[in-house]
Order: C-alpha cells, then structure tokens, then sequence
C-alpha cells in the first residue's frame, strides 16, 4: 500500500531559536569531549546551531523589513525611483528572426505610441527560462531606435518593459528630456504594489461617503490606484470587474418572475384613506403644520375610519399592508425600500417644545446681549450668576416610595433587580433644587456662558419655599466661601414669583445682598414671560434629571404623634397650618425629609458640567435669613417687613429717597449701585465711568432690530422702544378718550397715567376661560384664595357645590402653582379648569371684590384697596345697604368709598364717586349732546347722574 507523502511543516523564527538552543544545551554536555568522534560531531552540531541562529535572524530582520514596508503610506517600489531608461540604436544590417514579430508591432503602433511587451504576443514561443529573457532583452535591436522603459513593482512578478520608437541622431540632453516625457505617458500602465495601510486609509475614508462592500472597495481602489496586488478573491474581482464594464447580464434580475398582488384589489380603501389624511393634514396646516393630537388613536382605528368611508363590501388589506403603505420615517436607510409611501403618514412621538410668545421676546434677548458684554468688560472685577429653581421633586409617605417622574432613559441595576414605585404622585411633600450657574465669563460675546461652577441647594417645599430673601440669602452664602468679593454682581433668572425684579420683595432682598458685601453695583435682568429657555442655568437642568430618572424617594417616618396629625393632612398648606398651631411638627418633618434632602445632594454632587463637578450647599435658616434682613431695619425703620407690597412701600418716605438716588428700574432690569455721598455709601472701588447703568435697548434707524452695546454705552436710554410700554401706552390714550365720552365706565384705579402698573399685566397670552355672567355672584362663591403679587383675597366661584375630591384636588393644585390676579386659578391640565374659576378681567388695581364681603369666607373688616384692618362708614349704611370698608390711608389718598343698592331706589347700585368727578361727567355729558341737538338725553342723563351724587 502506497504511504501519503506528508508535506514538511514551515518553521518559524520562534522555533528555529527553540532548535538552537537545544542544540547549544546538547554541546554542554561532558560527552561531547569524551572521544575524537564525538568531537566531530560536537563541531558539526555547533554549525548547525549557528546556522539556525543566522537563520533565525533573517526571518525576524525579513518579517521587520516587511511590517515597516507594509505601514508605509506609498509603494514601497516606486516608479519615478525604480524605472529605468535605456536607448538602443537601430541596427544597420537588419532585423534577427527573433525580433520581427515585435519590429512589426512597434511599427504598426500609430505615431508615439509605446508598445507593452508581450512573451505570448511578441515572439513565437514563450520563453521557458530566465537566461532565455535576459539573453532576449541583451541583444536587443530592432529596425528603429528605440527607448525602453523597465520597471519591477517587486516581489516574483516580471518586470514591466515598455518600447517606444524614437528619433535617431539626438543629443544627450533630448535622451534625458525625452526619456522623463516618455516615463510619464506610459505611468498609467505600470503596475506598482500598494501597502496595506494604503488599502486601509482608502477604505476608511470610502466609508464615510457611503455603505460599500469590501470587494467592491477592493474593486474600486484597483480600477483608480493600477495596484498591482494579488486579490484576496479573483473570482469575485475579476466578477465585479466585468460587472464593472457593463455586462449586467451575469446577475438576473428575479424580480421580472414574481407579477406581485392583483392591482386594483384595495384601491378603494386606500383611496378612502388618503382623502381622510388629506383632511388631517388640511387642518394641521393652519396651525402652521403643528399638530397638538392625533387623529388616529392606533393602526386598528386608522383602518376603521377608512372602512367607515368606503362602500359596504370593500375589500380591507391586513395591518402589516396598511403600514407598509406609510411613508418612512428615514428615507435614507435601507429598510425605506419596504415602504411605498402611498399614504402620507408616519409614527412621530409628540415633541415638548413648543413656546410660548411675547411681544419683548427681541427686546429682552437685547437687554440680555447687553448684560452679557457688561459682564465681559468687567470680567475681572463682577460675577455674573444664571439663577433658577427646577420643578418640585415629590416625595412620598414612609414605606410608600413615589417616583420622581423623570424616565428618560433607562438605569444601570443589577440583573435580577427591578426598579418600581408606586403607580400614583399624590404627594403632600416634595423638594424644589435651587440651581446658581456662577459663569466663567468669556472673553469674546460669541462664546458659550453654559460654563462655570454649578451650586444646587435641595430645599423642603413646605418649610423652604422659595422666596427673594431665601435667594439672596443662598447667594450670600455663596460669596461668602470666595476668597475675593467681587465689586459688582450680575443676576440673570427667568423672572418668576420669587425673582420678577418689579415685585417690592426682590427689590428688598436685593438691597439686602448690596448691603451685605458692600458692592458698588448690582444688576438683576430677566427673560421676557415663557422665555425661560434662554436662561443659561436651563441648561443645567438637563443634567439634573441624570441624578432624578428612575429614583424613587420617600420621606423617613417621624414619631407617631407627628405621623398621626401629617396623616389628616391632604396638602402642604395644611402641614404649614398644622405647625402653626403645634410648632413642634416643624421641626419633626424637617428632620423627616431631610435623608431625601441628602440623597439628592450628594447625587447631584456626582455630576458635572464640562468637566467642572457640582458644589452643593445646605438650605439656609430662618436665622440666616433673619439676619440677611437686618440691613432693611437699619436702613427703613418705618417698613414692614410682612407687608412688602406697592400699596404699602410708596408710604414709607425713606424706602422711597432712598431707591431714587440708588436705584434704577425698568421692567426687566433692576439696578443698584453706590451714591456719592460719603455718609450715606462707602467710597467705591470702581469709577464712576465704569459704574454706568446698564442700558435700555433702543431700536436702529431700520427700526426692526436693537442698536449693538457699544452704540448705546454710557447713553441715558429710557423704555420707549420696548414693545409692551408702547401697547399699554396706546391701551391707557384711548382708554382716556373713551372717559372722557359720555359712555365713560367709571373705574376705582387711582394709580397716575403713565405710571407701571407691573403686577397686573398678563405677561403670556394663554387661554383664561371666561365665567358667564350669572357665575360671579355671592350664592356661587365657595372658597377665597390670595394673589402672591398684591395679597388681596379673590373670590374663587362654582356653579355647583364642590364635593370633598375636588376641594383636595384644588387644594394640592393651589400649593404647587401660585394665582395671580386675572391669571388662570388651575392649570389647563386640571378636570376643573373650565369650571370653578376667578372673576378674570381682575388686575392687582382693582379693589377687593363685593362677594368676599357678602359670603363668610373671609374677614370683612379688611380695606377694599389695601387689604389694611379698617372699618365701614355708618353713615353710608344709612343710605345704601352694601357699604365696602375703606381704611384712613386710603381716604386720604383721595380713593372713594364702594356702595351699592340705596335705599329706597330701583337702579342698580353704582359706584361713589366724589361730589366733583360727578359734575364734570354731567357737564361733558350735556356738552355732547347739546352739540348732537339732544335736549331730552340732556336732561334724563343729567337726573340719574345727579341722584348719585353724595
């Protein structure tokens, strides 16, 4: 039986060096020294041993050479450095039998054209042998001259020879010139070897163009590069190759075998279906394509819709082809060819960004480029802060773990662990993170400001509410940990309840924090209304919701007393209630929510801002901010620190000096900087020049756009080109034009024309449902609830009696949104918004309405204007049978007492009016009408004014 040669097996360096020291281990031996013979041997065993070691070294050299040639960004063999250029005459006494074939060729070659040599094509038989090829190309000599050009690309391949006929007699210059031309007319058919890092860098870069195979990458590179390397699939290379040259026909096209469905088997239902979008999208189109629902709850009712509008007995396709009918979400990828985009319609997730507008949106982005290059000029002497509170964080009950509502992304857990909480958020406790961005100001305008050091503070929402002295107070802390107090501070926030620069309470606190670091200047702006997403510290909370998505929290069980009365407790203004009467509940639930308070810290502490961790500080104390306000005792003896409203600070004398010659305020600006009177502010460390009011934006020529900063710097600017100052200017003209009528309305505010009346403006056009005209009456009246900007009580009204579920429903709405006078009482969100509701054409002038005082909701000894402890005038009671109390202050003021229903009278009760107001009406009135030659109106209208004067 014939033995299977075996084939010997390659060694390698590793093992040529394994040999060798073997051997060298045998020639230590004793025995090789035993004996002549052994000698010998041990001689012949060294060579051996060498010869492996040398070999040994080749490879390893050979394998370097080739990795260092394999990384090299260009052929290792190149062409304009390994060609060669030879010239050989012509020979007189003719041609060898040889070289006819190829004197032939090279004379049948049109004009300069070189001819690539070809073994199978230019001589009869092959060659068979090297010296056969080298003797072949040593006697060359043809009929012509001619140059020949060789080139090796290396490796085992024959060298490329190229000849081309050229001119006899011509001087060694015109050889060399001519030689050089020739090399680069025949480049493009002279292979080279390309590395691999070559093939490599190609391929990457053809990747970020498009999605294309590795043969064909191959393919392509070959066809543009003339690489010489063998391909690591010919079959498949020289396949592509002639697919490349146009013969298609080596791929059938299967689909030609496949007829598809029967045309015309849906068309009646698809075409139902798209007359039903085209609706759709007819509608959404005059919402400038925004759509705020879907008009197809799911794919079912999608085809029930469409099944509706077609014919009884239309046939209706499946639910896998109605979808692949949609238009595909990206057209670009490669699972877009399963769709036919028939019907216009694609699955889309509802997008949350949709904002609110406002006539000084342009304006307040002016005043905040202004604020930003303020704060670049002075880089090195202020701090400029981005301040903002992030929405409350629920906390749940002992042993009742309620989700902080952030899912945005999915945790990191263990594999057998399952994140769960309670499927409710009926909280009475929750913490609200303040967040201060201290911005590393930039050094150009064009830079980001959502940079610097990020400070959080967890407060407790039912102890810790936010507040302008709480703010301040956190800022003041914040200072306080800095080496060096800055000269001036710029605060930026998005104008809420608590840092809307024109309410009397951030006015206040903001004096307190000028006092306390003794600053020659502070500067507080903010964002137009439903703009908040400009403010930088926005930014932050983003990252904020990394530390809440997918967390749980509740609140550690206090002792059993404190759980027992927190349990009759529905919302967070009875726990404050509660603590009023029992102060020890304070504390209690203070040291309950206060593990919560320090789980949120210490994970916002892991997070960071480009590359900057955060810093947490502890909510300040009523101590704290107690003896942040002693400055306001010092300053303004007579103020009450509860009472820190318009109505009441205009009457204290020294506030008001005091915020002339200190002060600067507009409606998104408010500004403080030192007097230069010694004895009132200590000398500034910054000059006069550099302590100029931050400017007002003031509109071009074009009057479409706001003069740059340095156009208006150290400029007295007023807010004549803000747009809100312009409408309600124009409101308050015809407003007097229309008084001056006889159809004049006789209004109770006395605040002068011209004057801000701040409080009262809807800053966001949102929609405030209307209550009809038999809903704001005494019998419908059910609850009371103050305006946080002028405290007065407002009427909250119902049609019917509200049920103990909707009085807690209301309650809990009530702590988490604050009610401003004409505002919307409940959020749209609410079941309850369209039903119990505030009279809604209230502002903060008017007085308090005459229901409060005919219902039992409230006090009824309190002033209809100021809300101050007064008393109602007996006398009127005489005459009319709804009198409204009116306060010393008020009276004085000039400000008339509110009547209604005299007696013994059948009109409808009118408002009092003083002796003289009622003349000029009744003089202007019979001024009109003698002009329109109305003597009868005359004399009627001049009867029923006159009765109701006192």
């Amino acid at each position: 039986m014939k033995r299977k040669k075996l084939k010997a097996l390659q060694l390698s360096s590793l093992e040529l060096n394994s040999h060798a020291q073997a051997l060298y281990s045998l020639l230590m031996k004793p025995i090789i020294n035993c004996s002549p013979s052994w000698k010998n041997a041990g001689t012949e065993i060294q060579q051996l041993a060498d010869c492996l070691l040398s070999y040994r070294d080749y490879l390893t050299e050979q394998k370097q050479t080739a990795q260092s040639n394999q990384n090299l960004e260009h052929p290792v063999r190149t062409i304009e450095k390994d060609a060669t250029i030879e010239h050989r005459m012509h020979n007189p006494f003719g041609v060898k039998a040889k070289y006819a074939m190829l004197d032939l060729a090279l004379k049948e070659a049109s004009g300069p054209s070189p001819v690539i040599f070809d073994e199978f094509i230019h001589i009869e038989k092959p060659f068979s042998t090297n010296d056969e090829r080298y003797r072949y190309f040593q006697h060359l000599q043809l009929s012509v001259p001619i140059d020949i050009i060789r080139f090796s690309p290396g490796g085992s391949t024959i060298s490329t020879t190229c000849i081309l006929q050229v001119e006899e007699n011509r001087t060694q210059d015109e050889i060399l010139t001519q030689g050089a031309q020739f090399l680069q007319r025949v480049r493009s058919q002279l292979k080279e070897f390309h590395t691999r890092i070559q093939r490599r860098l190609f391929k990457e870069k053809l990747k970020n163009v498009a999605s294309v195979l590795p043969a064909v990458a191959d393919l392509l590179y070959k066809e543009l590069t003339l690489d010489a390397s063998v391909a690591a699939h010919p079959i498949t290379q020289d396949r592509l190759r002639l697919i490349f040259l146009g013969q298609t026909g080596l791929i059938p096209d299967l689909r030609s075998l496949n007829p598809g469905r029967p045309s015309g088997t849906f068309d009646v239902f698809f075409e139902a279906l798209s007359g039903i979008v085209e609706n759709v999208t007819v509608a959404d189109e005059r919402r400038h394509s925004m759509a705020h629902l879907s008009e197809f709850i799911s794919l079912d009712d999608m085809i029930q819709q469409a099944a509706q509008a077609c014919p009884e007995g239309t046939p209706i396709p499946s639910k896998s082809l109605v979808r692949l009918q949609f238009a595909p979400k990206n057209p670009y990828c490669k699972a877009a060819l399963n769709f036919t985009s028939k019907i216009q319609v694609q699955y889309k997730i509802q997008r949350r960004q949709l904002r609110v507008s406002h006539q000084d949106d342009h304006y307040c982005n002016a005043q905040f480029r202004y604020l930003k290059e303020r704060a670049i000029e002075a880089r090195e002497k202020c701090v400029l802060l981005f301040c903002d509170d992030k929405a409350k964080v629920p906390i749940g009950d002992p042993g009742s773990a309620v989700s902080t509502g952030v899912r945005g992304k999915k945790s990191i857990v263990p594999t057998p662990t399952t994140l769960a909480a309670l499927d409710h958020d009926m909280t009475k406790a929750s913490v609200t993170p303040s967040v201060i961005l201290q911005c590393s100001v930039p050094e150009s305008i064009d830079k980001s400001f959502v940079r610097g050091k990020v400070t959080t503070v967890v407060n407790d929402s039912v102890f810790q509410t936010a507040s302008p002295f709480r703010h301040a107070a956190v800022i003041a802390k914040l200072l306080q940990q800095q080496r060096d107090i800055p000269s001036v501070l710029l605060k930026f926030t998005d104008g809420g309840t608590d840092q809307r620069n024109t309410l009397e309470s951030v006015k206040c606190a903001s004096i307190c924090l000028f006092k306390e670091f003794n600053l020659d200047m502070l500067v507080l702006a903010r964002c137009a209304p439903g703009h908040s997403y400009i403010n930088p510290a926005e930014r932050v909370m983003s990252i904020l919701n990394l530390a809440l998505q997918n967390v749980s929290l509740e609140r550690s069980p206090a002792d059993d007393a404190t759980e027992a009365s927190l349990k009759q407790c529905n919302s967070m203004a009875d726990v404050r209630n509660k603590a009023i009467k029992n102060p020890e509940i304070k504390q209690s639930w203070l040291e309950s929510t206060e593990p919560v308070q320090s789980l949120i810290r210490n994970r916002f502490l892991r997070l960071t801002l480009k590359d900057e961790p955060f810093a947490a500080l502890d909510p300040v104390s009523d101590a704290e901010i107690n003896n942040l306000q002693r400055h306001l005792r010092e300053l303004f003896p007579e103020l009450d620190l509860t009472k820190l409203q318009k109505a009441h600070t205009k009457r204290v004398h020294s506030y008001n000096i005091w915020m002339d010659a200190h002060c600067r305020m507009r409606h998104y600006t408010y500004q403080i900087r030192k007097c230069e009177d010694e004895t009132c502010c200590l000398p500034s460390n910054l000059t006069r020049e550099e302590l100029e009011w931050l400017p007002d934006p003031v509109l071009d020529e074009t009057g479409d756009h706001y003069k740059t900063y340095g156009d208006v710097k150290n400029v007295e600017t007023t807010e004549e080109d803000r747009p809100s100052f312009k409408i309600r200017r124009e409101t308050q003209i015809k407003k007097k034009k229309v008084s001056t009528t006889a159809s004049a309305t006789i209004t109770t505010n006395t605040e002068p024309a011209g004057s801000e009346n701040t409080a009262c403006e809807l800053d966001v056009e949102i929609a405030i449902p209307v209550p009809d005209a038999h809903l704001c009456t005494v019998q419908n009246s059910r609850a009371i609830v103050n305006c946080v900007e002028c405290r007065k009580p407002r009427v909250i009204y119902s049609h019917q009696r509200l049920s103990e579920r909707q009085k807690v429903s209301i309650v809990i709405a009530m702590s988490e949104f604050e009610y401003t006078c004409g505002g919307p009482l409940l959020p749209p969100t609410n079941s309850l918004h369209a039903k119990v509701m505030c009279r809604s054409p209230l502002t903060c002038a008017m007085p308090v309405e005459v229901p409060y005082y005919g219902s039992d909701l409230g006090r009824k000894d309190l002033c209809c204007y100021c809300t101050e402890e007064s008393e109602i005038d007996r006398d009127l009671l005489k005459n009319f049978k709804t009198v409204l109390p009116v306060c010393e202050s008020c009276r004085k003021e000039g400000k008339t007492v509110i009547v209604q229903r005299p007696y013994g009278k059948k009109h409808r009760g009118k408002i009092g009016l003083p002796c003289s107001s009622v003349l000029y009406i009744h003089i202007h009135i019979l001024c009109v009408c003698v002009w329109t030659k109305s003597c009868t109106q005359v004399i009627t209208s001049s009867h029923k004014w006159m009765r109701f004067c006192p």
